[in-house]
């Protein structure tokens, strides 16, 4: 991307490539009000306005003075470069969710070799919440990827972790998502016949893989196929490793229960075998651009095969997100996609298409609710709210364990190897390790909003649960419940 700051010599030296674009260059030179002294302009590889950034910094223009205009396109073009150069998969300004921005804010304040202190990040919040407000008001957006809390506050204020705005589903809410808002059925069970019923499935099985784990949504949108076994018969919990598509690529394991890998195998063996079988011509066609493979070998987790005309082979683990997308195999129907969720055409969904379905599944969930009488759903529901439900109710699960430990503990008269069994199995450091966080103050987020930890945690998941059920009784019961739910 190429920029420039307005002066009256600048509009003079570009007189002809701005006549080129359509602007009224004489204009310009004989109404300055018109064209504030340092107004920034975005040009793209074809010399084009960049937009939305150049429309915005238009506006700005009319009310700040060039110095501020100066650091503003600044510190967006740092947020554009970010999404587009950083993320896995990339995104930009319009497509950008919460979680995106706070991977940058994270970034900015911690991670990058420099990291900006309050001062600095104040402004680029300005920057960020003045383009997000703009865009919401020029009906590009209908609302900014984040929320501004009552406070003033938002997901972008100073503070890594404590500033996160944590966000669960209760038990019923989460019914309601998953049942009626994804699947199309009502509150009493029975089928809504005027629900679009395509993907349900996809959608269903995803969602209970991102609860039950805390994926995120760039790690379980990004899986492929072959890294998600199959339910046995009477099995326990799968492994899945994440590596490359994990956060800033740090590794972690995580754990799937059998009844998400019914509800997957469901979901294989229909709406996905269907988009494979269909989708073979349109993959032949690309197959110049894709990452052909011929050799695949589950044992070692590695794939083999041809890309952009040379032989290449690549430990699963380690493929990035972008070549994941374009990862398939010759199979009975042509070439297949290797991607577990797929959609039209065989490909990955994006992360702004997954926000979509999520997104018409709240506001579903919510107007069904609504006509029921039942429970109240929240305004939106992101996806990165059910990693949020998961960390709680893991939490909660975690501390009863170490609760329930000690109780034997002194039962048995104990020992003075207890502190270091605590340390160790340390419901934080667990949870630390499950949601792949490089920093304990990410985790410690979900205590931020627990004013004593054991006794706020239960309280939080008391909807979840019977006196005698837990959130895991819970889950494990989602995968007996016929289609979608096992």
């Amino acid at each position: 991307m190429s920029y420039f700051f307005t002066s009256y010599s600048s509009v003079v030296r570009h007189r002809e490539a701005l006549g080129g674009f359509g602007f009224d260059v004489p204009a310009m030179l004989s109404a300055p009000m018109a064209l504030p002294e340092g107004t920034p302009f975005f040009l793209d590889e074809d010399m084009r306005p960049r937009e939305p950034m150049t429309s915005y910094f238009f506006y700005l223009a009319r009310h700040v003075e060039a110095e501020s205009l100066r650091d503003y396109a600044y510190d967006l073009m740092g947020l554009e470069d970010f999404l587009a150069r950083v993320l896995d998969p990339p995104t930009d300004l319009l497509s950008a969710l919460e979680e995106d921005l706070v991977a940058f804010r994270r970034w900015r304040t911690q991670l990058a070799p420099v990291p900006v202190g309050p001062a600095t990040w104040r402004r680029n919040r300005a920057a960020i919440n003045g383009f997000y407000d703009w865009a919401v008001g020029s009906g590009l957006l209908q609302q900014r990827p984040y929320l501004r809390r009552r406070n003033g506050r938002d997901a972008l204020s100073w503070g890594t972790a404590a500033d996160l705005d944590v966000r669960h589903l209760s038990r019923a809410q989460w019914v309601m998502l998953h049942r009626v808002g994804l699947g199309g059925d009502l509150p009493d069970g029975s089928v809504d016949r005027g629900f679009r019923r395509a993907n349900r499935l996809r959608s269903m099985s995803a969602a209970e893989l991102a609860v039950t784990t805390g994926m995120r949504l760039r790690e379980f949108s990004c899986l492929l196929d072959m890294e998600v076994p199959g339910p046995s018969r009477g099995g326990t919990a799968v492994p899945v490793a994440l590596q490359a598509i994990a956060k800033f690529g740090f590794p972690r394991v995580v754990m799937v229960q059998q009844m998400v890998l019914r509800s997957l195998e469901l979901y294989r063996r229909t709406e996905r075998a269907a988009v494979v079988a269909r989708c073979g011509p349109v993959l032949w066609r690309r197959r110049a651009d894709l990452f052909v493979v011929d050799d695949v070998d589950g044992r070692g987790m590695r794939l083999s095969g041809r890309l952009h005309g040379r032989r290449r082979s690549f430990a699963v683990a380690a493929m990035p997100a972008s070549l994941r997308r374009i990862a398939v195999v010759e199979g009975v129907h042509g070439l297949e996609p290797l991607g577990l969720f797929l959609g039209r055409g065989g490909r990955m969904l994006s992360a702004s298409r997954w926000q979509q379905v999520f997104d018409d599944a709240a506001v579903r969930a919510r107007e069904v609710a609504a006509e029921w009488g039942a429970v109240v759903m929240p305004r939106r529901v992101r996806i990165h709210d059910l990693r949020h439900t998961f960390a709680v109710f893991m939490l909660r699960l975690l501390t009863e364990q170490v609760v329930e430990d000690e109780r034997r503990r002194r039962e048995s008269g104990g020992s003075g190897a207890w502190l270091m069994e605590h340390v160790a199995r340390a419901p934080l450091m667990i949870l630390q390790r499950l949601l792949g966080h490089r920093d304990p103050r990410s985790t410690m987020t979900y205590l931020r909003y627990l004013e004593d930890v054991s006794a706020v945690v239960a309280r939080a998941v008391e909807e979840w649960t019977d006196a005698d059920r837990s959130f895991a009784d819970y889950a494990a019961q989602l995968g007996g419940r016929g289609e979608g739910g096992g």
